[in-house]
């Protein structure tokens, strides 16, 4: 693994999965339209040498019609998906529950969810406001933020555990917007909004702040692929 990184080892209980078929298209289309857009700058993808995944999202969803849950249910990249350049609905995968505590995730879809999806439950329980949540990699975006000093979680604390949920929900404190720099878990950044847009505009101010370095297009020019 790359610095010993171990992406996409699942951490959490596993035994709580039911297989189904494909999300609709409807579920997850605002993720897809921003993790297409992320892979292309390199934020969501895959370690060559190491065959590893890297990045996941997820939105909050109503699923009660599955399952009644009194926090918040959603929808999220399923593991080992950072390889490919667009995803679809058989990518995707619904969390209709979870017990932090115990580190158990209730997932129903055609796969299991990512490997961070206990640090995604525990950032929506943190606060009711976040719907969005995107996790990228970028080492520039990662040491800059770590030089910056930016709300961070604890070098030793990996990722997928129930350590980083607790982290996590102790930096936002209340917050609806913001960004987290994961020094225990090599270029992992995270960014947490009231909506997919606002997450996205996070990210792509990290990466013009610390990757391209000046003032960032608009986000309409961004996503036509001449200006990529």
């Amino acid at each position: 693994m790359k610095n010993g990184i171990d992406d996409g080892v699942i951490k959490y209980d596993r035994t709580n999965f039911t297989q189904c078929e494909a999300l609709n298209y409807s579920e997850y289309a605002e993720l897809e339209t921003w993790r297409t857009l992320l892979y292309r700058l390199n934020l969501i993808g895959e370690y060559p040498v190491e065959q590893v995944g890297f990045g996941n999202m997820s939105k909050a969803q109503n699923y009660e019609e599955y399952s009644p849950f009194h926090g918040t249910q959603f929808v999220i990249t399923g593991t080992q998906t950072g390889k490919h350049p667009k995803l679809n609905g058989e990518h995707y995968t619904r969390v209709l529950g979870y017990d932090i505590a115990l580190q158990k995730i209730n997932v129903l879809g055609p796969l299991e969810a990512s490997s961070e999806a206990l640090t995604h439950a525990a950032i929506y329980e943190a606060n009711p406001n976040i719907k969005a949540i995107f996790h990228i990699h970028s080492k520039p975006i990662w040491d800059g933020m770590k030089n910056d000093l930016s709300p961070s979680t604890h070098e030793d604390i990996p990722y997928g555990t129930l350590e980083m949920a607790n982290a996590v929900k102790d930096l936002i404190a209340g917050q609806n917007n913001g960004v987290i720099c994961m020094r225990g878990h090599e270029d992992g950044v995270i960014a947490y909004a009231e909506t997919t847009e606002a997450a996205g505009d996070l990210i792509l101010d990290l990466y013009f702040n610390y990757v391209e370095k000046k003032v960032r297009p608009v986000y309409q020019d961004l996503n036509n692929e001449a200006h990529l």
